[in-house]
C-alpha cells in the first residue's frame, strides 16, 4: 500500500522513515505499457501503474511547460492551442521497437520571441485556465495514502526556450530587456499555477524541474540565476512551505555551486543527482539532514547498458551509502526513458522494495 507520509518524512529529512522510497518524476509510456500489459495513455493507467509499481505518488505536469510543448490538454476553454515552442523530430528512439516516434526538442538558435514586440504580441496563457480538474481527477483515482506530486518548474528553462538558447544568452550578455521580461513573465505564471495547486488536497508536493547545467558546469552565469531566477523559486517556496508540503528541485548537470542557494529558496530535496556530474556521497556528507537526495542510479550506463544484476548491485550500494539517517529516495539519475530495458527497470524497483527497509542491512 502507498504511504506518502513515509515519502514525506524522507523528503523533509525528518530522520529514517520505514523504508527508502522509490522515486521517479517521469517513466516512459512504453515501460508502463509493458508493466501493465495494456495501453498506458490515460490518467487511470497512470494511477494504476504508479500504485502497482510501488510508488507513493503519481507525478503530473501543469503550467507553462505544457504551453511550451503545445499540449492541447493543458489549457481549458475555447482559445486555440498555442504554437509549440519546441520542434518535433522523428526517430527510432526505442531500440527495442521498430516504431518511429516523435520527440520535441528545444530551439537552439532563434525561438518564437526575439524582441519586445514579439513578447508583447504573444498570446500568453491565463494561469487560471490550466486544467486543474485533471489533477483533482487523478487524485480521486488514488487509494488512501497516495498523493499527486505536480511538476511545475521551468522558470529558467521555459524562458530560454521561448527565445532559443543562443538568442537568450545574447540578450543577457547585451543587457536587453527581453530575457529578463521573459523570466519575470514565466515566474508570474508559474507562481499563480502553484497558488492554484495548493488549494487541492490531493497535491502532496511541488516539484520544480528546471535544468541549469551540463555535466561540467552551468548554462549561464550563476549570477543570472541568483538575481533573476531563484527569487521566483523562493517566493513559490514560501507558499509551498506555508502549506507544510515538500518542495523538490530537479536539475541535471553539475550544480554544486548553487546548492546553498537552492536550500535558501526553501527546497527540501534535490533530484536527480546525475551520476556523471554529482558525487552523491559527497553531497550527502555536506548536506545530511538539510537536503534529501533523490535518484543517482546511473542512466548513462547501468540502467541502459547493464544487466539486471548490475542494476541491483548499484541500487544496493546507494541504499547502503546514502540511505542511513534518511533523506534518500532511490531512482534513476534522470528518468526512465524508452531505451531502458524493461528487466533493468524491474530490477530497480524490486531491489528498492526488497532491500530498502530501515534499519539498512544491505
Amino acid at each position: 500500500m502507498p504511504d506518502f507520509n513515509n515519502l514525506r518524512k524522507a523528503l523533509l529529512c525528518q530522520g529514517e522513515p520505514k523504508r527508502v522510497p522509490p522515486f521517479e518524476l517521469s517513466v516512459d509510456e512504453s515501460i508502463k505499457r509493458q508493466f501493465l500489459g495494456k495501453p498506458a495513455g490515460s490518467l487511470e493507467a497512470e494511477a494504476e501503474f504508479f500504485m502497482k509499481a510501488g510508488y507513493d505518488f503519481v507525478p503530473m505536469t501543469i503550467g507553462i511547460r505544457q504551453t511550451t510543448r503545445g499540449e492541447e490538454s493543458g489549457v481549458m476553454g475555447s482559445k486555440p492551442i498555442q504554437t509549440s515552442v519546441l520542434k518535433p523530430a522523428q526517430a527510432q528512439y526505442n531500440p527495442f521497437e521498430e516504431d518511429v516516434s516523435t520527440r520535441m526538442w528545444a530551439e537552439e538558435g532563434a525561438g518564437i520571441i526575439q524582441d519586445e514586440a514579439s513578447f508583447d504580441n504573444y498570446d500568453w496563457p491565463d494561469p487560471d485556465e490550466y486544467k486543474y480538474s485533471s489533477v483533482e481527477y487523478l487524485g480521486s483515482l488514488l487509494p488512501e495514502g497516495a498523493k499527486v506530486i505536480v511538476n511545475v518548474g521551468a522558470v529558467f528553462t521555459a524562458s530560454w526556450m521561448f527565445m532559443g538558447l543562443e538568442s537568450f544568452c545574447i540578450s543577457l550578455a547585451e543587457g536587453s530587456r527581453v530575457a529578463p521580461r521573459l523570466i519575470q513573465k514565466v515566474g508570474e505564471i508559474q507562481m499563480r499555477v502553484v497558488e492554484n495547486l495548493l488549494q487541492l488536497d490531493c497535491v502532496g508536493a511541488i516539484a520544480m524541474p528546471d535544468d541549469l547545467g551540463y555535466t561540467t558546469g552551468f548554462m549561464v552565469n550563476p549570477k543570472v540565476l541568483r538575481e533573476q531566477v531563484f527569487p521566483w523559486n523562493k517566493r513559490i517556496g514560501e507558499m509551498v512551505r506555508a502549506r507544510g508540503l515538500p518542495y523538490i528541485y530537479h536539475s541535471d548537470g553539475r550544480v554544486y555551486d548553487v546548492i546553498d542557494d537552492l536550500i535558501e529558496c526553501g527546497f527540501n530535496a534535490l533530484h536527480p543527482c546525475e551520476r556523471a556530474s554529482t558525487d552523491i556521497d559527497k553531497v550527502k556528507r555536506m548536506y545530511a539532514g538539510r537536503l534529501c537526495l533523490c535518484g543517482n542510479i546511473d542512466l548513462d550506463s547501468t540502467l541502459t547498458l547493464g544487466t539486471p544484476e548490475e542494476v541491483a548491485e548499484e541500487v544496493k550500494l546507494r541504499i547502503r551509502t546514502v540511505g542511513p539517517g534518511g533523506g534518500y529516495c532511490c531512482g534513476s539519475s534522470n528518468s526512465i526513458p524508452e531505451y531502458v530495458p524493461f528487466d533493468n527497470y524491474m530490477a530497480l524497483i524490486n531491489t528498492v522494495a526488497k532491500h530498502g527497509s530501515y534499519p539498512i542491512r544491505v
